[in-house]
């Protein structure tokens, strides 16, 4: 009888521990400077339209980052199939919440993993934080930072108010986002190549690319391709309860004042420059530069919530809303 018991148990830990062996971990090493909380958060984003969501509701774990940078973060609250991810560190004395975007201070990087993945980060200690990160373990997220950069390349160029070399360049970088989402095997790798493209207007103008590429997936369930499907299926309905030639016309007479409109946005945008006082323009050249806030009233000499009052007068000028979009601002 004891002998039964025995082996039971050996069993049953046998069996506690190949359970265990299916978590995965994400681990790795970050150099920090003195200014950043040593902790890590892991988001998960159920949808692609959540990439820059935040809130304390979508971060399901978290790390200790030791005085050397070493973390690991055990995957037990992670879903089992693919899934996207965002993981991002903090400044001392913020909220666990908080997301920087578009300077120097960026604090995150997004993920594509599953609950047994074994993946180790290593960062270089540049700026952004996570700026030409290196990842083993995941070869996936070599393809879906070729689309980051190729989705971020148009907007890199000065194109010296030359709106059809924007265009055609943005044209160009669609095709091929739509050509690495055709053969990419992983399936949220793909769909995150879609939804670097306007998609839905893309759709009108060949269609049968999107039918192509519903059919290649319809076998992925995930909530990713669900959202997906959703925004075809109101695109569908539109497209078939209008006429085509009313589509046609409409198309041709959208590219026939684009021109004239993205003239007189431009023109608008140099008078919302010209409305900046001495001091804003200085703090916008500062921003667009990477500055903090913190340093930014270093800089200056002036109060940290002059800074903010600065800033927020700022936006609201030049009808922006973050960091990245200044950065982005074509003068």
């Amino acid at each position: 009888m004891k002998n039964t018991i025995t082996i039971l148990l050996l069993i049953l830990c046998c069996q506690v521990n190949a359970f265990s062996n299916n978590i995965g971990h994400i681990s790795g090493k970050l150099i920090l400077d003195d200014t950043w909380d040593r902790k890590i958060y892991v988001s998960y984003l159920k949808t692609f339209e959540k990439e820059y969501a935040v809130s304390n509701d979508i971060i399901i774990t978290s790390a200790t980052i030791d005085s050397l940078g070493n973390f690991k973060i055990d995957l037990k609250k992670v879903p089992t199939e693919w899934s996207f991810f965002r993981l991002h560190i903090v400044k001392k004395g913020v909220s666990p919440n908080s997301l920087v975007i578009g300077s120097l201070d960026e604090n995150f990087m997004h993920l594509i993993a599953k609950q047994d993945s074994e993946i180790e980060l290593f960062n270089t200690g540049g700026r952004p934080i996570f700026s030409n990160t290196k990842i083993n373990g995941a070869d996936h997220m070599k393809t879906f930072d070729y689309i980051k950069k190729l989705s971020n390349y148009p907007n890199s160029i000065d194109y010296e108010k030359s709106i059809i070399e924007k265009e055609f360049i943005k044209e160009v970088v669609s095709e091929k986002l739509k050509s690495v989402a055709d053969t990419c095997k992983h399936p949220l790798v793909s769909l995150y190549a879609i939804y670097q493209i306007d998609f839905q207007a893309n759709y009108l103008v060949n269609p049968k690319f999107y039918e192509d590429y519903l059919s290649k997936w319809e076998n992925e369930n995930s909530s990713y391709f669900y959202s997906f499907r959703q925004k075809f299926h109101i695109v569908e309905d539109d497209f078939s309860n209008e006429n085509t030639i009313k589509h046609i016309i409409f198309f041709m007479s959208v590219v026939g004042f684009i021109t004239v409109g993205v003239l007189i946005l431009f023109k608008r945008k140099n008078q919302n420059i010209n409305q900046l006082s001495i001091q804003e323009r200085k703090i916008f050249d500062l921003l667009r530069n990477g500055l903090s806030n913190k340093e930014i009233s270093a800089e200056c000499n002036i109060e940290l919530t002059t800074v903010k009052s600065h800033i927020s007068s700022i936006y609201s000028k030049l009808k922006i809303k973050s960091r990245k979009e200044a950065v982005n601002f074509k003068i």
